[in-house]
């Protein structure tokens, strides 16, 4: 399932949201303020977390390869 949010004009994956929070810790209210920086600044979810020090550089490897898998 696939979460589309008009106001932010962004999508993101259910297993890309469980896995944010299951396997990275981060709250929805976390995952949401990301997706606004993404959509804010044209980025990538996974580098506007980091970018504010949500995730660290070793999560941001691994949320790649969750990505990529």
């Amino acid at each position: 399932m696939i979460y589309y949010n008009k106001e932010m004009n962004s999508k993101i994956s259910n297993k890309e949201l469980i896995y944010l929070n299951t396997e990275l810790g981060l709250s929805y209210s976390s995952i949401h303020l990301g997706i606004k920086l993404s959509v804010r600044d044209n980025t990538s979810l996974p580098l506007a977390l980091w970018s504010v020090s949500l995730i660290t550089t070793e999560e941001l490897d691994k949320f790649y390869d969750f990505l990529w898998s």
